[in-house]
């Protein structure tokens, strides 16, 4: 029986591995969304198309496992016999609540690396014309990223499917071509300019200021609190980064800044900015994991305007952006910064402006994130659907830092900030306070707000 092919890990695997190893029955690294999909569904044709996309996608046909000497290995394992999870929840008094909370069970299973499957997938009816399907992976095996490009695929076979037309190829690339990349990335000229970036940058150790003022240790969950911008604020929301000559994610990316200031008294806010690290890359048509984290740190005080304060943000993020395939984990540990609570970045803000107008066979269909993966602190996510509806802005919280009630309280406070920022964006976006000292997470005290954080949000 010939041995199966096994591969090292990508480099955005092996932060990945080292994290489930501290806790290998979390289900923390489990990352899904659904798609809800408006229109009759044939169920068995789209089974056909979700298998067939399965398959042909390598990262979800692989296992783990280690060799003697404890260093981790892909190894190339079939998927298998995986099932489908279909039901007609269209009798339930409410088929959403009823689907959301299958799926909240299906996120809370663990998954066994060294054995698979990575991912699981149900059909839910939740209406005579209405399908929700759900998609879930581990992270090791899919990013943000990875996900759009198997949802389209899938999107794309069912439609070839329905019209009777031959399945096209997929285009995808293989998991071998990213690794050799990557191979020949940090061997390069390019590999030593970009280290030479981020060690210079952040050669000071800027002191992390979060609203917690503390660490946990890694959660398993976390709290979700979630609301629509919807069209008219959408709408002034790119008329004014138009007008700032910034985009619309570094409008919300200053707005976070500015209310993190708020509630830190922190002159310096140093953000953890998820990118995908794939512009220029063959990773742009391969399902992997390849994205990187880019520490974003960004002065601030309390006169500052969203006009003053969006274009300062703006020439960091472009600055940082060329050099954003240096691996944060390296970064971390060039700087010393690994162990305890010697954080290198802090909450985080996660932008997801992937194209998701999909069709199935002429269908529209939206798309719903359940959970982008595990939450060291703080996380604001926002999802900008292709609908028309306006970004989604989700707040995700370690419970082990903050309560359901301080998390909706962050949520409703820079959505305020953010309506009276794009009202006015020459208004100071401070808040006149006392002050005392407040303790961060690497560093000497800062000066910080006097009043209970919720008490502070509850004015705004």
């Amino acid at each position: 029986m010939p041995t199966p092919e096994r591969r090292p890990l990508l480099a955005a695997q092996e932060g990945i591995w080292a994290g489930q190893q501290l806790d290998t029955d979390s289900p923390a690294y489990n990352t899904a969304e659904y798609v809800r999909i408006a229109g009759p569904l044939d169920t068995a044709v789209f089974e056909r198309a979700l298998r067939h996309a399965v398959a042909e996608t390598e990262a979800l046909n692989v296992t783990f496992g280690t060799d003697g000497t404890g260093r981790p290995w892909q190894i190339a394992t079939p998927a298998g016999d995986w099932h489908l999870h279909r039901a007609d929840l269209t009798a339930e008094p409410d088929p959403q609540a009823r689907a959301s909370a299958w799926m909240d069970q299906d996120m809370a299973r663990p998954v066994d690396l060294t054995r698979g499957p990575l991912f699981g997938h149900a059909l839910l009816r939740t209406a005579p014309a209405e399908f929700l399907w759900y998609h879930r992976v581990h992270h090791i095996a899919l990013d943000g990223f990875g996900l759009s490009l198997v949802a389209r695929r899938v999107a794309q076979v069912y439609t070839v499917l329905m019209a009777g037309d031959p399945v096209p190829e997929s285009g995808f690339g293989t998991l071998e071509s990213v690794h050799a990349e990557e191979s020949a990335y940090r061997e390069s000229a390019r590999h030593a300019a970009d280290r030479a970036y981020w060690t210079g940058r952040y050669a000071d150790h800027p002191p992390v200021a979060t609203p917690a003022g503390r660490s946990a240790l890694p959660a398993r969950t976390f709290h979700r609190h979630a609301a629509d911008l919807g069209p008219a604020a959408a709408g002034r929301l790119r008329a004014v980064a138009r007008d700032l000559s910034v985009t619309w994610s570094e409008v919300l990316l200053a707005v976070t800044v500015a209310h993190l200031h708020r509630l830190t008294g922190a002159p310096e806010i140093v953000l953890s900015l998820p990118a995908m690290g794939r512009l220029g890359s063959v990773a742009l048509r391969v399902p992997a994991m390849v994205r990187n984290i880019l520490p974003l740190r960004v002065p601030v005080t309390s006169d500052d305007s969203l006009r003053g304060l969006a274009p300062r943000l703006s020439r960091e993020l472009r600055a940082a952006l060329p050099h954003q395939r240096y691996r944060y984990e390296r970064l971390r540990r060039d700087l010393r910064l690994v162990g305890g609570q010697r954080r290198l970045s802090g909450p985080g803000v996660n932008i997801m402006p992937f194209e998701y107008d999909l069709k199935f066979a002429g269908h529209p269909s939206t798309v719903h994130n359940v959970s982008a993966g595990p939450v060291d602190d703080l996380a604001v996510n926002v999802y900008d659907r292709a609908d028309g509806t306006g970004p989604r802005i989700a707040v995700d919280t370690n419970p082990g830092l903050y309560t359901e009630s301080e998390t909706a309280a962050f949520q409703e406070g820079l959505l305020a900030l953010l309506a009276a920022a794009l009202t006015d964006p020459d208004r100071p976006l401070g808040a006149p306070r006392a002050h005392r000292t407040v303790p961060v997470l690497d560093g000497g005290p800062l000066p910080g707000p006097a009043r209970p954080v919720l008490s502070l949000i509850a004015d705004h």
